[in-house]
């Protein structure tokens, strides 16, 4: 991770465009704007910056929590560009991640995933429910 700065990235920041641009390259429909509305209250998105480039990101939702009946706060996008993949970046970004989410708002954070090894070795557990092939809801206690 020689030289990858991390940092909070809200709607006014310059990376901000660059970041959406990046998940859109992952989930052609990402959208900031259907998840970072005014009443959402969301920690902010966390970026990685190569050289002012944006390598890598991190951004949240709310969601139903499972089994239960009211939102939380999720990670809904989580991506590293390939060439810096394996370097550590993305298990830095989940870790920052956890660290922005309120505790006194909810006491687990909850992520939607198909590289369910990543979360694991970063100590988040497998929720038992129904998903998509090779998808997994993870989540760690706050």
């Amino acid at each position: 991770m020689q030289d990858v700065e991390f940092q909070s990235c809200s709607p006014d920041s310059q990376h901000w465009m660059a970041l959406e641009r990046l998940f859109q390259t992952e989930w052609s429909d990402f959208r900031f704007c259907d998840s970072y509305k005014p009443d959402a209250n969301l920690p902010p998105a966390i970026i990685a910056l190569k050289d002012n480039r944006v390598i890598g990101g991190l951004a949240y939702s709310r969601f139903q929590e499972p089994h239960q009946s009211h939102q939380v706060i999720w990670f809904n996008a989580l991506y590293v560009l390939p060439h810096w993949r394996g370097a550590g970046i993305a298990g830095e970004l989940v870790n920052q991640g956890v660290g922005q989410v309120p505790k006194s708002s909810q006491s687990r954070v909850y992520a939607y995933t198909n590289v369910a090894c990543l979360y694991q070795s970063l100590g988040w557990s497998v929720v038992n429910i129904e998903s998509e092939p090779n998808h997994h809801v993870m989540f760690i206690d706050l």
